[in-house]
């Protein structure tokens, strides 16, 4: 059965500007498109496609990747691979964010232990002290994660 890409669109609970990037994209083409109107075509077998697209789209996967699973007909090995890649992305963001967190608590006890009658301009000392000693970790933490 064929549906017009707003029904394909409703149906799917997605938007039809998605379908055409998908389309454009060649990730996921109508089926058939009305010459005389443009109107563009889905069949309801292409929605375990789309359920497909969007799964991996939910785990991070770029387009890219997901075109190139597609292309291999979502083989096993290069599923594997992408997979692996996007968690070894997931990790290093992991990395960033705890190391984030932990600057945000060293600054918290430094703003928390000063007295409170500090000058503005003492205070735009002290932080840009801190700012610097923090870039100075930061770079040796990225230098580490980086060339692991």
């Amino acid at each position: 059965m064929l549906l017009k890409i707003k029904e394909f669109a409703d149906f799917c609970d997605i938007s039809v500007r998605t379908l055409h990037l998908y389309d454009r994209l060649k990730l996921l083409t109508p089926t058939q498109i009305d010459q005389s109107n443009g109107y563009r075509y889905y069949d309801s077998e292409q929605m375990k496609e789309l359920n497909t697209i969007i799964s991996f789209k939910r785990l991070g996967i770029s387009l890219a990747d997901i075109k190139d699973m597609k292309a291999e007909a979502y083989s096993k090995e290069i599923v594997i691979s992408k997979l692996q890649k996007k968690k070894a992305e997931n990790n290093t963001n992991i990395q960033i964010l705890n190391y984030n967190n932990e600057s945000i608590d060293s600054l918290l006890v430094t703003l928390e232990d000063q007295p409170e009658k500090a000058t503005p301009e003492a205070e735009a000392i002290k932080l840009s002290r801190i700012y610097c000693l923090e870039n100075e970790k930061l770079e040796n933490e990225f230098s580490h994660i980086l060339w692991l």
